[in-house]
Formats: C-alpha cells, sequence, structure tokens
C-alpha cells in the first residue's frame, strides 16, 4: 500500500512539473503577443510623429514666403486682383470659415492654404519663384526634423526613408523597429525581427503648383 502511495506521490510532483512548464511557455507566448502590440504602436506613432514634423517645416516656410510676399511691392498687382487683400488676410479669412464650422484650428489652416495657395501660385510666377527659392534648403530641415523623433524612439537608422510624395502631395515617412523576444534562453530562444511601419503627414497639395 506504502509503495503504491509513494508512486502516486512520484506521479502527482512529475505532473505538477509539467503542468508549471505549461503554464510558463503558455505566459512567455502571450508576453511576446503583447509585447509586439506595444512596440507596433509605438513605431506606429514614431512614425507618424515624424511625417507631421516633417511636414511642419514645410508649412513654417510656407507662413514665411507669404509673409515676405505679402510685404513686397511685387504684391501689389496681386492685391488690385484681389480686391485689395493679401494672400495671409485670404488664408485668415478661409481659415475662420472652416473653425466657424466646427474644425481645429490647425486643420483649418492647413485646408486654407489648400484652398487660397494653388490659384494665387498659378497667377503670380514671382510668389512661385519665392516658394522656390525658400523651399530649396528644406530637405535637410525635413530629414533632421523626421530622424531627430524616429532616432529617439529606437527607429533603425538603415531603414528610415522620408520623401515628399509628388503623387499625394504629402511627406511618407518609412522606418522599422527591432522587435526581441521575452525568453527564458531554455523553453523558448531569444530571436529579433524588425517591425516596419509607415506614417502620413496631411495633404500639401498647393505644393503641386510650387514644384510643377
Amino acid at each position: 500500500m506504502r509503495k503504491y502511495v509513494d508512486n502516486e506521490k512520484g506521479n502527482s510532483i512529475f505532473f505538477i512539473l509539467w503542468l508549471f512548464g505549461i503554464v510558463a511557455i503558455v505566459f512567455l507566448i502571450v508576453a511576446n503577443i503583447a509585447k509586439i502590440y506595444v512596440v507596433q504602436s509605438q513605431a506606429n506613432s514614431a512614425v507618424e510623429q515624424a511625417a507631421f514634423a516633417a511636414t511642419s517645416v514645410l508649412i513654417e516656410e510656407t507662413t514665411k514666403t507669404i509673409e515676405e510676399f505679402d510685404w513686397d511691392d511685387i504684391s501689389m498687382q496681386q492685391k488690385e486682383l484681389d480686391g485689395g487683400k493679401t494672400i495671409n488676410e485670404q488664408i485668415e479669412e478661409k481659415q475662420q470659415e472652416y473653425v466657424a464650422s466646427g474644425k481645429d484650428s490647425d486643420i483649418s489652416y492647413l485646408q486654407a492654404l489648400n484652398d487660397v495657395l494653388p490659384g494665387e501660385i498659378d497667377d503670380h510666377p514671382e510668389l512661385k519663384d519665392s516658394f522656390k527659392a525658400n523651399f530649396s534648403g528644406v530637405n535637410s530641415e525635413i530629414m533632421n526634423a523626421a530622424q531627430s523623433i524616429l532616432s529617439a524612439n529606437d527607429a533603425n537608422p538603415e531603414d528610415i526613408e522620408i520623401n515628399l510624395s509628388t503623387s499625394k502631395w504629402r511627406i511618407e515617412v518609412k522606418a522599422t523597429v527591432t522587435y526581441e523576444s521575452i525568453a527564458d534562453k531554455k523553453l523558448i530562444e531569444v530571436f529579433q525581427s524588425k517591425i516596419p511601419q509607415k506614417g502620413y503627414g496631411p495633404k500639401l497639395k498647393y505644393l503641386e503648383e510650387v514644384y510643377e
């Protein structure tokens, strides 16, 4: 009888150890799945932030170009054609229309730029020349703005791509981050994998008139 009991205890211990092993494996699998989602979410957020940071460089240069043109004597003809209003005044009016409809101020400003500038750039070659001159040196600023955010979020530098799409007229960012698995190095080995993500800035359709 005692031999039978001892045998039963041995089987129970073996079963418990086996059960702990299964639980450990399941825990590692669940933890790895959760980590993949976290890393993927962080990577997605990073490329989106990078695209918006790069776009902000273009918007700042756009605002600067408009202000310079409005103060220049060559803008007199433009004002005569537009009822005495500067380009900036037209943009502000259009922006307020969007804000009044309930849209965010920054989004309204972007939409106002896209509404007003294409026609103004097409009508006034001097304005187009000003945009081309001021935009000629922004590529490095665009790259720096995007890369600083990507680097801070551990993006792999060899996989970073930052481009201005000439079909959609927006900044597009591609990057990867490296996922490293959670492992006990016994049941599950450590492995690494690159997770690719893409981010897009808002459309700046007036750029088509600048670069055509």
